[in-house]
């Protein structure tokens, strides 16, 4: 560029663009055209050596060899192969499974380790066992693209096909998981999250600290399983004694009170239950409950335990039994088995057929037990009699025989 200025300057004026003479005017200007033609290429490539980061259509394929030349692989990737000149050894159209174990098993050369291995590397070492048996072949693997698939359950939101997510990366991280999950944040319990490997329990993962301390992050494999507890499962409270439904019950709020925790169960059992000495038992002491007002103060949070104890329930049974009285009950009793606790029938006296129950609140059954004895339930405070059947007596018949036979005898006698 610095010749074709000097021609400029030497063969042209200050004020005309072109010299006076015309040929000699001509024969310059073609020179300048030939000077510039050929050094603007020059003038191109010398600006592209000076600058290479104006080459951008080159970066995005460089950018990912490195990626690419690293990548190990694991379980559940998969690869072709192509032995060039060998199309019966080679498997492009169906690709190659990393096992369990790590391992492919490939024709001719058998076994060979893959996890943790790169592309090239496992490359070379197809290739060594590939010209123990054919020197001349040329092997080619290729990675096909990365999938993994992670289980994600619990308190998420729940997906039309189910809660396995597959990923088309190589690399799968938790928190890319849980993400993908859509956590339900009302539910989940964030602090204790689990990962299941094979069958067992791999890692326990507060996922709030994991957040806060910015990792590090978990790397999970193909097929593992994350598991996001709920909030519910934590806060269990347990009814016991003489509710309808003893058992464990989840709480929503931190604490609830004990006139709540008996509704949870079903209420009280009727005439079973003392609530007047009802009990609330924490791990640092025992609390005691009245559960006849509905103003009582008493709480419970998670892990404490209601206890409800039962009344001194009684029924009586007299009548032709072996030991009249009246026994103790904790829950309705059958007809038969009220019967069996007084000793059963005295077999001499007893009429079954002719038994009176006596309800708590006075009314009266006439029952036949050979009948009903499996389908009547006694209930605190109710009374059974066993009547006695109507008996004979042979001293009182024969007085009134020889009676009567006297007095007929004296009849006809004096007629």
């Amino acid at each position: 560029m610095k010749k074709i200025h000097a021609l400029c300057r030497q063969f042209f004026t200050d004020t005309d663009c072109f010299p006076k003479s015309p040929v000699k005017n001509f024969l310059i200007f073609l020179l300048i055209l030939g000077q510039v033609g050929y050094s603007m290429p020059a003038f191109a490539a010398e600006s592209v050596t000076v600058d290479p980061t104006t080459d951008t259509a080159a970066t995005p394929k460089d950018a990912s060899l490195p990626e690419l030349s690293t990548y190990k692989l694991e379980v559940g990737d998969s690869f072709v192969v192509t032995v060039d000149g060998y199309p019966e050894y080679s498997k492009e159209r169906v690709p190659v499974p990393v096992q369990q174990d790590g391992y492919v098993s490939y024709p001719l050369i058998g076994l060979i380790k893959v996890t943790g291995l790169t592309v090239s590397e496992l490359q070379a070492r197809m290739q060594t066992a590939f010209s123990k048996h054919l020197p001349t072949a040329r092997v080619f693997v290729t990675l096909m693209p990365p999938k993994r698939t992670i289980l994600v359950f619990g308190a998420v939101e729940p997906r039309a096909r189910g809660n396995l997510h597959v990923f088309e990366v190589g690399q799968v991280y938790l928190i890319q998981a849980l993400a993908s999950a859509s956590i339900n944040y009302e539910r989940a319990n964030l602090t204790d999250i689990s990962i299941w490997r094979d069958g067992a329990l791999f890692a326990r993962v507060d996922y709030v600290d994991l957040i806060n301390k910015g990792g590090p992050d978990i790397l999970l494999r193909d097929y593992d399983t994350v598991f996001v507890p709920s909030v519910f499962q934590q806060r269990p409270v347990r009814v016991i004694g003489a509710v309808v439904t003893p058992g464990i019950y989840p709480i929503t709020a931190p604490q609830i009170s004990a006139i709540q925790a008996l509704k949870l169960a079903g209420g009280s059992r009727t005439d079973f239950a003392d609530l007047h000495k009802s009990e609330v038992i924490t791990s640092e002491e025992r609390i005691l409950v009245d559960l006849t007002t509905e103003d009582t103060v008493a709480m419970l949070g998670p892990g404490d335990m209601l206890y409800v104890p039962l009344a001194e329930a009684k029924i009586s049974v007299t009548g032709a039994v072996e030991k009249p009285g009246q026994y103790v009950i904790s829950e309705p009793v059958l007809l038969g088995q009220a019967v069996a606790m007084a000793g059963g029938f005295d077999e001499e006296r007893a009429n079954p057929k002719k038994c009176l129950l006596t309800r708590a609140d006075g009314t009266e059954e006439e029952l036949n037990f050979d009948q009903v004895h499996s389908e009547v339930y006694l209930n605190p405070k109710d009374q059974l009699r066993v009547r006695e059947r109507t008996r004979l007596d042979w001293r009182v018949i024969t007085f009134a025989t020889s009676f009567v036979n006297l007095l007929v005898t004296v009849l006809v006698r004096y007629r």
